[in-house]
C-alpha cells in the first residue's frame, strides 16, 4: 500500500524501523520452467490457489505469472492474481494486474469492485471518486461500491457529499451497522448514533469525536471534529483532536492552526503542547517541536512519550549527547511498561547505534516484562546482529519467531542471521517468508 509520508515517530509505539542491511527476498522456484511449461494451466492455477490459502504468497505469484504466461488469453488468471496483490497487501501491482485481466476481457461485474478496493488501499482517492461515481450511475444499489465511495469522500474530507452518499449506503444495506454509524455521526443524530453503538450514548460532539479516534476512524473523527470545532466555545481539546486528526489525513497546513488555537485556548493542559510537538517533529521542524514538547513535559513530567519525543528532537539536531538522558527518563517513568522499552530500543537499532547501556537496557527491560513478546525477542536478535554475534542473533531470531510467527521483520533479520552464519538456501526460505508476511525492508 502506499505509505503517507507524515512520519509519526518511532515513539507512537506500532511503526517498523528499515533496516540498514539490505537484501532484495526472492521466491525460491516452485518448479523449473520446463516442468511447468509441461503442466496444464488448470493444474498450476489449482497448485497457485493452494498456495494463496497456505499464505505462500511469493509461491502462488510465481505460478500463477507462469500459467498466464501460458495462457495469455485467461482473463481469470489475471483476476485470480490481482485478487492475490490485494490480500498480499500490493495495490499497485494489484491495479496492473487487473488492467491485465480486463484487457482479456473478464467481466466487468468482478472487476469493479475490485477495482475501487484496489484504489482505495492505494490511497488513490480522486481517481475512486471519479470511477465509482461513474460505476454507481449505472449500478445506484451496489453496496459496496457506496461504502468506497462514502470512504473516500470522508478521506478527502467531503464531509457533506460523504453524508449523502452514506444515507444511500444505509439505504441500500438497512441492516448493516456500518453505514447506519457513519450517517449518524455526520448528521450528528444521537438517537441514531446511540441505537448502532452504545458506546456513543449520551456523549457530546468532542467525545464522539474521540471515540471514534481510538477506533482508528481518523477520517469520520475529522468530520464530527470539524463541527465541533465551528463553534466559538469550543474547547481546545476539540481543536486538538482535529488537528490532530487533519495531520493522518496529510493535511499538515489545515492542522497546524488547531494545534495552535489549542495551545492557546488551554496553555495549562500537557495535551496540545504534545500533539503539537509531534506534528512539528514530524514536519521536520525539531526547533519549534523541542520548544512545545519541553512545556508539554514541564506540565506532565511522568508522561514517558514525551521522553521518547524529546529523543528524537535531539537525534534530529545532531545532539546525541542528551538522547541517553532522554531514553533513560521514559523509561524511568514507565519502568513496567514493555511498549515503551521496545520503542527505546529501535530507537537506537533504527540508527545502528550502540552507545553506553543503549540499546542493551530496554531490550533486557522489554524482555524481563514480556520474555515470551515476539519483538522484544526480535529486538535482541537484531542488537546481535549489529554487534555481529550472528550465531546468538541467529538463537534469538528463532525464539522471535516460534514466538510471533506472523512477524515479518523477525523472518527477514532470522534470514540475515543465516546468511551470515553460510545457510544460504535457510536464508532465503526466511527472505521469502518475510516479503509473504508484507515485510519489505
Amino acid at each position: 500500500m502506499k505509505r503517507c509520508p507524515r512520519r509519526r515517530l518511532l515513539i507512537i509505539l506500532t511503526t517498523i524501523a528499515l533496516m540498514s542491511l539490505r537484501c532484495t527476498p526472492t521466491p525460491p522456484p516452485t518448479a523449473s520452467p520446463t516442468r511447468l511449461a509441461a503442466t496444464s494451466t488448470v493444474a498450476i492455477a489449482d497448485l497457485a490457489a493452494s498456495r494463496v490459502t497456505a499464505g505462500e504468497f511469493s509461491a502462488a505469484e510465481a505460478l500463477y505469472r507462469q500459467a498466464m504466461q501460458n495462457d495469455p488469453d485467461d482473463p481469470r488468471l489475471a483476476l485470480d492474481l490481482a485478487r492475490l496483490y490485494r490480500r498480499w497487501n500490493r495495490p499497485a501491482d494489484g491495479l496492473i494486474a487487473l488492467d491485465e485481466a480486463i484487457r482479456r476481457h473478464a467481466p466487468s461485474a468482478e472487476t469493479a469492485a475490485l477495482r475501487l478496493e484496489l484504489l482505495a488501499l492505494n490511497e488513490n482517492w480522486p481517481q475512486l471518486i471519479t470511477e465509482a461515481a461513474a460505476y454507481l450511475a449505472a449500478t445506484p444499489n451496489d453496496g459496496h461500491a457506496l461504502e468506497w465511495l462514502t470512504r473516500a469522500y470522508l478521506r478527502t474530507q467531503q464531509c457533506a457529499v460523504a453524508a449523502e452518499t452514506a444515507q444511500c449506503w444505509r439505504d441500500v444495506l438497512p441492516g448493516s451497522l456500518e453505514p447506519r454509524m457513519t450517517l449518524a455521526a455526520l448528521n450528528a443524530d444521537t438517537v441514531l448514533l446511540c441505537e448502532a453503538d452504545a458506546r456513543f450514548c449520551a456523549l457530546n460532539t468532542v467525545q464522539v469525536g474521540t471515540t471514534l479516534i481510538r477506533d482508528g476512524n481518523w477520517a469520520l473523527a475529522a468530520c464530527v471534529l470539524a463541527r465541533a470545532t465551528a463553534a466559538d466555545d469550543a474547547p481546545a481539546e476539540a481543536h486538538a483532536w482535529f488537528g490532530e486528526a487533519l495531520a493522518r489525513l496529510d493535511r499538515p497546513e489545515e492542522a497546524l492552526p488547531h494545534f495552535l488555537k489549542a495551545t492557546t485556548l488551554a496553555p495549562q493542559s500537557p495535551l496540545p503542547w504534545l500533539l503539537l510537538g509531534l506534528f512539528n517533529l514530524s514536519q521536520q521542524k525539531a526547533a519549534p517541536a523541542g520548544e512545545a514538547l519541553l512545556k508539554a513535559r514541564a506540565l506532565d513530567p511522568t508522561n514517558p512519550l514525551i521522553y521518547l519525543s524529546l529523543a528524537e528532537v535531539s537525534a534530529q539536531t545532531g545532539d546525541y549527547d542528551k538522547v541517553d538522558a532522554w531514553i533513560a527518563a521514559a523509561l524511568d517513568v514507565a519502568p513496567t511498561d514493555v511498549d515503551i522499552a521496545k520503542s527505546a530500543a529501535r530507537f537506537y537499532l533504527h540508527r545502528n547505534l550502540i552507545q553506553n547501556e543503549y540499546p542493551m537496557r530496554p531490550i533486557q527491560s522489554a524482555l524481563q516484562l514480556a520474555p515470551e513478546d515476539g519483538e522484544a525477542l526480535l529486538l535482541l536478535g537484531w542488537f546481535r546482529l549489529m554487534a555481529g554475534d550472528a550465531t546468538g542473533a541467529r538463537a534469538a531470531l528463532d525464539e522471535a519467531v516460534r514466538f510471533a510467527p506472523h512477524l515479518g521483520q523477525a523472518h527477514y533479520l532470522r534470514g540475515m542471521a543465516l546468511q551470515a552464519t553460510g545457510n544460504a538456501a535457510a536464508a532465503q526460505a526466511a527472505f521469502t517468508r518475510a516479503a509473504d508476511l508484507s515485510y519489505w525492508p
